[in-house]
């Protein structure tokens, strides 16, 4: 990594101070040198100096009280004149060290010198007569002489000492070149490390005022968040949160704290004895392995009632200047998605509404062409008796039973489709399913369109419901006719295919004409035995916008009224519930080519149910038919009367209720649908009904049950439920598996 400026300005301060002192500590020894050598001399010259000094204050001193001696004729200003001569005259005694100092200071004598010494001889003979010096004339001459004198030797020693300093500081020329480099060099050394410091710390305090800033955003930006965040070290510790996260979690006020641990903060997360958060061993797992580890997220209630999407995730910052601590930890956040879930529901059940009005708008075509064949054949088949026709009739008859059975098919196919149940299946030979699918699609598809079935007699058998495989065969052979408006061929065929390991059905060659292809499922095709169907057509074909969308419900390219768009939806589901998958390859211009991977059974032989062998007729069993619609009330009556049951009809709960009470609780058999008129429905009947006759066997209809849905919650675990529409062997069956359980409890 690149070292910081601040660093090196450090560095390069250093350097130039190391050299600035060596520097002047070279200068500093010359100078030392220099001043040993002429220390001496300064303090002999030092007492000469003091000698002088006090020569010059003396003479001063005599000529101030002379002049005011004059101006006043004080007589102690006369006195202090000739006290200030005794002092000059004193001083003269040490006027000869003075001379021997200036000799030496001096290659010549200065005339200063000498005119000194004879004005203070001549005092000295002042002092001794006795006239009147403070009078005569002459002595502000000799004095005024004095000073000239004192004067000139200043001036000459001031001079004396320069020279002698600039001697001192003096040195060769290769040393003041030197002298003079280190300083420069320093100097500019300092300059620039004090530039270098100047230019970070502004960067570094406009960095520092950016990161201020910039948390302050963050900060701003988080408790304007719509959910809960908090950043947490890999201690465990909270560094950071949102005022937002106290309130979504459901926490007291101040709970939330600097350093609080996440295990303190799981421990108040708990909802029917169950954390919410996930332990703090799984985090540590999840920082071993590093910048790898996902996301963990997780929907869930929580302690304050509301609908919960807390998430976990992991970060790793890349900055070395961070401190280790600080360089990972996680952050949780938590998210209210009440509001959420409540629309997602409102728009389910918006989307269940519109479902519902296209569904019976797109099934009632399906209902009409049923209906029609099964009342044409009826009024043939009455026709038909009536000409004494026995084999029309009963082809008549056998036509409106198939097209009866169909509808029933479709129904129960719808509802497997909106309930995902799992209808059963069956063990089916193609070759059957091909056979009656042939008829039909010839009648279904139309005149202007060939229908092509292969034979499928070496094709293994699949376990599959045979009513869904119809079905989906129909839809494809509906809308493959409808790519076809001007006619066209449509192709049905089927082949066997064993793959030792999975298989991606992507990748398997297909006519080059069709190179576009979606499956229904991206994962590979496991391995194993495989049937595959395939319906090809000669039409327009589909685009790539069109592939896309293809296995969505409700999608559909056509007008609006002329389709549901539940048709290859239904198809896929079907296959996924058989465990295979839809593989649809087509290309504009060049056709259709769905394929049906459906898996083998495990056998070959195809399970047939044991018909019901009616009991003997009997006349000592009663039974309580319970049904508000008379037709299918009056159906299940004449069964039961047939079978030897004698049967009580009511049409709602409550006056089933009353024939038993009136009756003495005498009834053996209650056969009633769910849906009732009235405050009593079938499930209630039967658990009123039971606890009065503990011995009643109980039959449940409806429309709404099928064969391996799912047990509703009101019924009682003795009660049989028969799914409507049914036929006499299925009814029997069931009334006689209900008698049974009466028997046996």
């Amino acid at each position: 990594m690149a070292r910081h400026p601040a660093k090196r300005a450090h560095v390069l301060a250093l350097l130039g101070a190391a050299l600035l002192i060596v520097t002047f500590g070279t200068l500093a020894m010359q100078l030392g040198n220099e001043m040993a050598r002429h220390g001496q001399m300064d303090r002999q010259s030092a007492s000469a100096d003091q000698i002088l000094r006090s020569l010059d204050r003396e003479v001063e001193q005599a000529r101030i009280c002379r002049f005011a001696w004059l101006a006043t004729q004080d007589e102690k200003q006369r006195q202090c004149f000739h006290d200030a001569l005794v002092q000059i005259n004193v001083i003269r005694d040490d006027f000869p060290s003075v001379e021997q100092v200036q000799e030496r200071l001096n290659r010549i004598r200065p005339a200063s010198l000498d005119q000194l010494k004879t004005s203070l001889d001549m005092i000295a003979t002042w002092q001794a007569s006795d006239d009147d010096v403070v009078n005569r004339p002459e002595t502000d001459a000799t004095l005024s002489g004095i000073d000239e004198a004192l004067i000139s030797l200043s001036s000459v020693d001031t001079a004396r000492r320069e020279g002698r300093l600039a001697d001192m500081l003096r040195n060769t020329s290769w040393q003041k070149r030197l002298d003079a480099l280190g300083i420069i060099i320093g100097v500019l050394i300092m300059v620039t490390a004090g530039w270098i410091l100047d230019r970070t710390s502004l960067a570094a305090a406009r960095a520092e005022a950016r990161s201020r800033n910039l948390a302050l955003q963050l900060r701003a930006v988080l408790d304007s968040l719509a959910i809960g965040v908090a950043v947490f070290g890999t201690d465990g510790q909270l560094r950071h949160w949102n005022d937002r996260l106290g309130s979504i979690l459901g926490l007291d006020e101040g709970f939330l704290r600097q350093g609080l641990s996440y295990g303190d903060l799981s421990a108040a997360l708990v909802v029917d004895g169950q954390p919410l958060l996930e332990p703090f061993t799984h985090v540590e797992r999840a920082f071993h392995r590093g910048e790898s580890a996902p996301p963990v997220m997780v929907e869930c209630k929580g302690v304050n009632g509301a609908d919960l999407e807390l998430c976990r995730t992991l970060f790793f910052a890349s900055d070395d200047g961070l401190h280790a601590e600080d360089r990972r930890g996680f952050v949780l956040t938590a998210n209210d998605i009440t509001l959420r879930l409540r629309s997602e529901r409102a728009l389910g059940e918006s989307q269940k509404l519109r479902a519902v009005g296209q569904l019976t708008a797109g099934i009632a075509h399906d209902f009409k062409n049923l209906l029609t064949v099964i009342l044409g054949n009826i009024e043939l088949a009455t026709e038909a008796g009536q000409v004494s026709d026995g084999e029309r009739r009963q082809h008549c008859l056998d036509a409106a039973a198939h097209a009866a059975r169909r509808s029933e098919a479709l129904t129960g196919q719808l509802l497997s489709f909106t309930r995902r149940d799992r209808p059963a299946a069956d063990t089916v030979a193609l070759a059957d399913i091909f056979a009656l699918t042939n008829g039909l699609l010839a009648r279904v598809i139309g005149t202007r369109i060939t229908v092509e079935c292969g034979s499928a007699r070496d094709i293994w058998h699949v376990q599959v419901n045979p009513a869904q495989l119809e079905s989906a065969l129909l839809n494809l052979a509906i809308n493959a006719r409808d790519a076809m408006p001007g006619g066209g061929q449509i192709s049905i065929s089927a082949s066997n295919a064993s793959y030792p390991t999975a298989v991606d059905l992507l990748t398997l060659p297909v006519e080059a004409n069709r190179g576009l292809r979606v499956s229904s499922e991206p994962t590979p095709l496991p391995a194993g035995a495989w049937v595959r169907v395939d319906v090809i057509d000669n039409g327009c074909g589909m685009g790539p916008e069109v592939l896309q969308q293809l296995f969505e419900p409700f999608f559909t390219t056509k007008s609006d009224g002329e389709g549901t768009g539940l048709g290859m939806a239904m198809v896929v589901d079907f296959c996924q519930q058989a465990g295979g998958r839809v593989v649809v390859a087509s290309s504009p211009g060049q056709g259709t080519c769905v394929s049906l991977w459906l898996p083998r059974a495990l056998t070959e032989a195809v399970r047939v149910r044991p018909d019901y062998t009616p009991a003997p007729a009997r006349t000592d069993l009663r039974a309580l038919v319970v049904e508000d619609d008379p037709a299918i009330r009056d159906i299940v009556a004449t069964i039961l009367g047939l079978d030897g049951y004698r049967v009580t009809e009511a049409a709602d709960g409550e006056a089933a209720f009353d024939l038993v009470v009136e009756a003495g609780n005498i009834y053996d058999l209650l056969v009633t649908d769910i849906q009732l008129p009235g405050p009593l429905d079938g499930f209630r009947l039967a658990r009123l009904l039971r606890e009065r006759l503990p011995e009643l066997g109980i039959v449940c209809m409806s429309g709404d049950f099928t064969l391996d849905g799912p047990r509703p919650a009101a019924a009682l675990p003795i009660v049989q439920l028969l799914p409507k529409p049914f036929r006499r062997e299925g009814f029997l069956r069931t009334v006689a598996a209900a008698m049974q359980e009466r028997i046996s409890a």
